[in-house]
């Protein structure tokens, strides 16, 4: 008895027994020993064949009021002084250890919600502030319907709700509770381990939200440098006088409304179907998009390349090259591609561009 009693004394002080739960197991596992090596004192005397792991055993389906009526107390210390507290003790630990379990998932699941949780999940995508629910719903749904990231996890970051609303819980979308300017908040939603990081405008009227804004991406880039891996972070600015500002965070892009509208809205009026085709582009769901793509066609003459684009079967097409220094649009057909240029495509998949990369190389 002496011993077991020195065992727990010394394992209530270990890290893992913190556990209220796990400590009431180990009690109950105690009591299990001690109970049957006292059965086993009390009753050895008058049943001859009984042996210690016999007691033991009768004080488990004792103590988990199973009784299995195998063994049974003969002598009146073994029932009164053994059996009967055994009995007890066991119900009380039972049902403690019921409600104990129920009270830490009730916990879990209400932390859970409230986005008070470490997240687990690799190579998700952070969503950083929310604006309203109606942006985040849009800005997932694009996500789902590109292939590279249909089934990634989804983690909302904000401290501007308590819980994850209704309209989003359908998109399955996980939630951390918190100000995304925190490092701590940011180590709760995994952000080392994840693929990327939209940082949203907290407030899109609000050209001030850029600081905000401006601050988050530059503590992501001060992660980067200590994990030396690179996470890759788009950020929205409400001001396109921001721009700058925001890129000396050295987030990956930045983007911004602030003016885009107005020149919509006067093409439209000049071309009318302009926005349906600008709309086609920049989603997801239909059509061909935007690519912009790392080549290894160095050397090669952008003419030799848009003919074997005619040539593929399927829909793609050389936009423009994306050079370090600028962006060239509609450039020149005699134009050699150079070391560190990228293409700019217009496809319904990157993959065929891909196709046309390996057909002109194998060439």
């Amino acid at each position: 008895m002496t011993v077991f009693l020195q065992l727990y004394k010394k394992l209530i002080h270990n890290r893992i027994m913190k556990s209220r739960t796990f400590r009431t197991l180990l009690f109950a596992f105690v009591l299990n020993i001690l109970f049957g090596i006292l059965f086993y004192l009390a009753e050895r005397g008058v049943q001859q064949e009984l042996t210690l792991l016999d007691s033991i055993w009768w004080a488990m389906v004792t103590m988990t009021t199973v009784g299995y009526g195998d063994y049974s107390a003969s002598t009146p210390m073994g029932r009164f002084l053994i059996s009967y507290p055994c009995m007890i003790i066991g119900i009380g630990i039972i049902g403690y250890l019921v409600g104990s379990v129920a009270e830490t998932v009730l916990d879990h699941v209400s932390k859970r919600k409230k986005g008070l949780v470490q997240m687990k999940s690799k190579n998700h995508i952070l969503i950083c502030n929310y604006p309203h629910w109606e942006k985040i719903h849009r800005l997932v749904e694009e996500l789902r319907a590109s292939y590279r990231y249909r089934d990634c996890d989804i983690v909302l970051v904000t401290d501007k709700i308590s819980e994850l609303p209704e309209e989003l819980k359908g998109l399955g979308i996980k939630f951390v509770q918190g100000d995304p300017v925190r490092d701590e908040v940011l180590a709760r939603a995994n952000v080392v381990e994840s693929a990327g990081v939209f940082i949203l405008a907290r407030n899109p009227g609000d050209p001030t939200s850029d600081e905000k804004t401006f601050a988050i991406g530059t503590i992501i880039e001060l992660i980067e440098r200590d994990i030396d891996r690179p996470i890759h972070t788009v950020a929205e600015v409400v001001s396109k006088d921001n721009i700058k500002m925001m890129q000396r965070s050295r987030v990956d892009g930045v983007v911004s409304v602030d003016g885009i509208l107005d020149g919509l809205i006067v093409q439209e009026f000049l071309n009318p179907g302009v926005h349906d085709i600008v709309h086609q582009i920049l989603t997801n769901a239909v059509g061909s998009q935007f690519y912009i793509l790392e080549t290894r066609l160095k050397d090669y003459k952008l003419a030799d390349v848009q003919t074997a684009m005619l040539k593929h079967p399927g829909n793609v097409q050389l936009i423009g090259l994306a050079r370090p220094d600028k962006n060239i649009l509609s450039p020149d057909k005699d134009m050699i591609i150079k070391e560190n240029d990228r293409l700019i495509i217009l496809a319904e998949h990157r993959t065929d561009f891909e196709k046309v990369e390996r057909d002109l190389l194998d060439v």
